[in-house]
């Protein structure tokens, strides 16, 4: 019998997760079901519980993969000699870029509003999304404290406030996405600074 390998498990894995991101997404999670993950896949129900053990397992992982894939991406994408203003800008454009990722996928920005809902009944999914809340601010702190440092953001800026509100003007603009749906007006590259 030939062996898998580490990169056959990783494509199966994504192709479940993208599927399960659709289902969710267009489903929530209380209606949707593994069955339809198995449909909208084309994979077995064996190869699909082989990875998850279940429905919640699968949600589970789909929120851990948008807070650790974004935030993993956003981190590469800011380059170390910009400016605070332009990195700022840099992050605001990449969230809109993942926004626009995640609707050409299908369900992606509507899987985080289910997610959302979801937090207030799941004390597993409220964490992962705490944990994606305090990352985002943390990424916020860290580039407006650089900014106090190098003289490039006033000294009695309330960097917590401000980084509370950086996330939550990012979470306005997924449900801006949800609203508007593919291809919504986007805030020009120029206007982003």
């Amino acid at each position: 019998m030939p062996r898998v390998t580490l990169q056959h498990e990783q494509q199966v894995r994504q192709r479940i997760l993208a599927a399960a991101l659709r289902v969710f997404g267009a489903r929530g999670f209380r209606r949707s079901t593994m069955q339809d993950v198995v449909r909208e896949s084309g994979l077995s129900v064996g190869a699909i519980y082989t990875y998850f053990k279940s429905k919640d397992e699968l949600f589970l992982a789909m929120c851990d993969l948008t807070v650790e894939d974004t935030m993993a991406a956003l981190a590469a994408r800011l380059p170390a000699g910009a400016t605070v203003a332009d990195k700022l800008a840099i992050a605001v454009g990449f969230f809109l870029d993942t926004i626009d990722a995640y609707t050409a996928i299908g369900g992606g920005t509507t899987f985080l509003v289910h997610a959302w809902a979801e937090a207030e009944q799941e004390p597993a999914v409220r964490e992962t999304l705490v944990r994606r809340r305090a990352q985002i601010v943390t990424v916020g702190r860290m580039l407006l404290e650089e900014g106090i440092a190098r003289g490039e953001v006033p000294p009695w800026l309330d960097v917590d406030a401000a980084s509370t509100a950086y996330s939550a003007l990012l979470d306005g603009l997924t449900l801006i996405g949800l609203e508007e749906g593919p291809g919504y007006r986007r805030v020009d590259a120029e206007r982003r600074a």
